[in-house]
């Protein structure tokens, strides 16, 4: 592995991460150091910051082409800059990422260019042992079970799969093992998070285009489903795409061809489809934003994965896992008590598997004892951890005097209030519950994040205007 990047303390993570899963892996400061050493056969694979002193790393790219070194790249854009990903598509770069990034995401990456590099030397690929487990599903309730049953019956078919669950729950997680076990395991799985694109560049990401098919296309891309022929691709956030693209996707599933942008002609694809979305399937029904059709022919099995706090008992050994991995990664041994875990179990834990996975890592950095208290987890953390299971249980005779003290995000409906002035109520007292991070907000929502754009545009909300405050002394 290389990676090229000018700031010298992205270097050392990404030199640590790409170690800890198993990768050699070495590091350039510029891009000449590496146009100067790159082998000429491009083994191995790429990660490529955009923005270097001198030779940018879109001109790397070019270099390598015409030199005709063969090596996947993948570009590091700058978070949330659909101009940067436009044109490292259209650099034909093989996949992109953005700063700040998970670092199970990059590692994901790093195996699909892998194995798309042993597919164009002819050879199967081995990714390394250290890399297992970065897809297991853990869990042993009756819940969980009976999500591997499903998995188990389904794997080996062709079938479209449509993964449903609140987010953080491990949609992509359950993808992956529908990949794994599957006869198309050997080739590529490709997610692609469909809430991160507008409409046009999903189309041309997902479908490919022709030369001058648009302003800027000075040559073919290839989609995504050409690319991925013989594996399985996972739609993301599927919810979040307008019906236009909708028709040409459920196209693509009757006929089994796609239409590049700008070309004449359809050509044949043979990949699997899995989809996922963080909104209950009755609600897309209801919602009358999400077709119909394309929602039965994605939803031929849905598999609805439960939250978190449906499925409690399974916490400790969530946090056994996270523990492991983590203090495997930072070389630590920090244990958490029986008493921690119990106090971990009965958190509520709204951000799911995600937000509990991110709170060990956290507090296993932050701890000096080693031994992991309460304090580890609520200490510098952006978004306080709820000390409550849930609401309070149907048929409570509470009276309002004896009502427990509100969480200061929430708020009261004062009636009579249209159902619009409602929404636009909560979608502010969330914003400003997460101080402006609008991601953030959007997931607590449960919505994606360009839905909480057009919800913020539609309702009269100025989300510039509710940006994370300054620092103090700033």
């Amino acid at each position: 592995m290389f990676v090229v990047d000018d700031d010298l303390s992205v270097r050392r993570a990404l030199h640590r991460l790409i170690r800890s899963a198993g990768f050699s892996v070495e590091t350039f400061a510029t891009a000449r150091e590496f146009l100067d050493s790159v082998p000429r056969s491009g083994t191995g694979c790429l990660v490529l910051d955009i923005h270097l002193g001198g030779i940018s790393g879109f001109e790397v790219q070019e270099r390598l082409a015409a030199q005709g070194v063969r090596i996947p790249v993948i570009v590091i854009t700058a978070h949330g800059s659909m101009e940067s990903v436009a044109e490292a598509a259209r650099a034909e770069a093989f996949d992109y990422i953005g700063k700040p990034f998970r670092t199970t995401e990059l590692i994901a990456m790093l195996r699909r260019a892998l194995d798309w590099r042993a597919q164009l030397d002819g050879q199967p690929s081995k990714p390394p042992s250290a890399a297992q487990g970065i897809t297991s599903i853990v869990g042993r309730s009756s819940a969980m079970v009976a999500i591997y049953r499903v998995i188990a019956r389904v794997a080996a078919t062709d079938s479209t799969v449509l993964i449903s669950g609140e987010s953080g729950t491990g949609k992509e997680l359950v993808a992956h093992a529908l990949h794994d076990n599957s006869p198309r395991a050997q080739r590529l799985f490709v997610p692609v998070n469909c809430g991160a694109f507008t409409e046009t560049l999903l189309e041309s990401e997902l479908f490919g285009h022709v030369r001058g098919a648009f302003t800027g296309a000075t040559h073919g891309h290839r989609g995504i489903f050409e690319t991925a022929t013989g594996g399985t691709i996972f739609l993301d956030e599927i919810a979040e795409t307008v019906p236009a693209f909708q028709v040409k996707l459920l196209r693509v599933l009757q006929e089994k061809e796609i239409r590049p942008v700008g070309a004449s002609g359809a050509r044949q694809v043979d990949v699997r489809v899995i989809a996922a979305t963080n909104r209950r399937i009755q609600d897309l029904l209801e919602a009358g934003d999400f077709r119909r059709d394309l929602l039965y022919r994605l939803g031929v099995i849905n598999i609805e994965l439960p939250p978190l706090r449906a499925r409690r008992e399974d916490i400790p050994l969530l946090v056994e896992h996270f523990l492991q991995r983590t203090n495997t990664r930072l070389r630590r041994q920090v244990l958490a008590p029986p008493a921690t875990v119990a106090w971990l179990s009965s958190l509520a834990w709204p951000g799911n598997v995600r937000e509990l996975e991110n709170a060990v890592e956290r507090a296993v950095t932050l701890n000096t004892s080693g031994q992991l208290a309460p304090e580890d987890f609520t200490q510098f953390t952006p978004i306080p951890l709820s000390d409550s299971a849930g609401p309070p249980l149907e048929g409570s005779d509470l009276t309002d005097d004896a009502q427990p003290a509100r969480a200061a995000h929430t708020w009261l409906c004062e009636l009579p209030r249209t159902l619009a002035e409602v929404e636009r109520a909560h979608i502010l007292a969330t914003l400003r519950y997460t101080k402006g991070n609008k991601l953030r907000a959007a997931e607590l929502l449960e919505i994606g994040r360009y839905s909480l754009y057009r919800k913020a545009e539609r309702l009269g909300i100025d989300l510039d205007s509710l940006s994370a405050e300054p620092k103090s002394g700033a």
